[in-house]
């Protein structure tokens, strides 16, 4: 990349009482290897040890300084650096941490290779712990992630984001929108290294508490990879031997001097811890997924105990009436429609009647036949011939007795059918019994008399 192509860069720093740091910040900058005329560096100092006579004696042209009379959130920091920067690719670099001499370079060269990227930044880390001389290795944590001292965006990635104002740490994952802004990686190698020191704004000694972590590893990376040419020997010499001295004498750069600070970093654990235990995802239809809490989850199964009771309970009520209206008790008489008792109760009536009505047939047909049995038979003109006339009798007796059999099976039938009507009656009829017939001889046992008994024959 010539010269005339390259961009013009914007290098940011927010600043908060780290007056130890600026010199080492300075020699940084000053070792930088992209060209200082296509560099503007802009400083926004909020603190309440001002370095503006740091600045002065720096003799660095590329500076552009802004004081602020009061501390403000380092997410608006970082919005009033983008309003006052010009440049149209942005490279951060902080104001305690080592960037090596490629690090501006570095950067635009992998922005401008990449047209559809609009941010880069390093998700691998390298942290030196000094109490403990070792080095440990953070990330990556994912393709689009990084964190924010390691950021190099293009211009137009401010047209569609930008910080939350009230963000005092971790204001990363809101500018990049939940990590879903195109990105692309750069070699951290050639970004940064950082040290962990007593005024850290976030105590980084607190991130050896999971060391077991699968991102985060001991690596066998030494300091010197990093810091590597030997005019950068004071810078070595600093965050290896004097930090510790120089941070101890200075009572403005404690973390106890950035109380909003400390207040998001609590707020943002007691999130940690709640994230750490076991959660219960509440999807309801046409809502964003909600986390519960132990204590919201309690509630929540507390209520489905109650509301379960009250279920079961109405169950056992549903089945009792249920059980009530399914039992036929059989020591009862069943009720039948009311209409149908009196069509059944018509219905016997008129049978009773035809039955009364063949009880008279039949009587007058026993009357008939006993007549007929009185009347004396005619004088015969000799004693060896049958006269017409008996014969005639016989004939007459013998259809009576006929009408008399088929008016008694009639009153058989009418007295079957009544029998049935009465079984499907659901309620006891009072009935009018038939009229009692006298007993009369069989018309068998009448005939056989009459072969017998010759003189029962009269004569005409």
């Amino acid at each position: 990349m010539t010269k005339k192509s390259k961009p013009f860069v914007s290098v940011c720093t927010p600043t908060f009482n780290r007056r130890p740091f600026i010199p080492i910040m300075f020699e940084c900058f000053r070792n930088q290897t992209y060209s200082k005329d296509l560099i503007e560096w802009i400083i926004i100092d909020d603190g309440t040890d001002k370095i503006k006579d740091l600045v002065k004696g720096s003799n660095i042209p590329q500076i552009k300084y802004y004081e602020l009379p009061e501390k403000i959130p380092l997410g608006a920091k970082r919005n009033l650096m983008h309003e006052k920067a010009k440049g149209s690719i942005i490279v951060y670099m902080d104001d305690d941490d080592y960037y090596p001499p490629e690090r501006i370079e570095h950067a635009v060269e992998v922005l401008t290779a990449n047209k559809k990227a609009l941010c880069a930044g390093s998700s691998e880390l390298y942290l030196y712990f000094k109490h403990i001389s070792k080095m440990y290795q953070f990330g990556p944590y994912g393709p689009n992630h990084a964190t924010a001292g390691t950021f190099a965006f293009k211009r137009e990635l401010l047209d569609i984001t930008k910080y939350n104002e009230t963000a005092c740490i971790a204001e990363e994952r809101e500018f990049l929108k939940d990590y879903t802004i195109p990105f692309v990686q750069l070699d951290p190698l050639k970004t940064i290294l950082i040290f962990s020191h007593v005024h850290n704004t976030f105590d980084k000694r607190r991130l050896l508490d999971n060391p077991n972590s699968s991102v985060v590893k001991e690596s066998n990376k030494t300091v010197d990879m990093f810091i590597k040419f030997t005019d950068e020997s004071k810078i070595k010499r600093f965050f290896l031997n004097d930090i510790d001295e120089k941070l101890a004498k200075y009572e403005a750069g404690k973390p106890s001097m950035k109380p909003d600070v400390l207040k998001q970093t609590k707020e943002i654990d007691e999130r940690r811890k709640q994230q750490q235990q076991p959660q219960i995802i509440m999807q309801q239809d046409g809502k964003d997924p909600v986390a519960l809490d132990p204590n919201e989850i309690i509630n929540m199964i507390n209520g489905l105990r109650s509301n379960l009771k009250a279920v079961m309970a109405r169950n056992d009520e549903l089945e009792d009436m249920l059980e009530k209206k399914t039992t036929v008790k059989f020591s009862e008489p069943i009720e039948a429609p009311s209409s149908s008792v009196q069509k059944l109760k018509k219905e016997i009536s008129e049978l009773e009647f035809k039955l009364k009505q063949s009880a008279i047939i039949e009587a007058d047909l026993r009357t008939d036949i006993d007549r007929l049995r009185k009347q004396p038979p005619a004088p015969a003109k000799s004693q060896a011939t049958i006269p017409v006339s008996a014969i005639m009798q016989t004939s007459q007796i013998s259809e009576l007795q006929f009408k008399l059999k088929q008016s008694s099976i009639i009153e058989a039938e009418l007295r079957a059918e009544i029998e049935t009507l009465r079984k499907q009656t659901p309620t006891p009829i009072q009935q009018t019994p038939p009229p009692k017939l006298t007993p009369q001889p069989k018309p068998t046992v009448f005939i056989e008399r009459l072969k017998s008994e010759p003189e029962l024959f009269v004569k005409v």
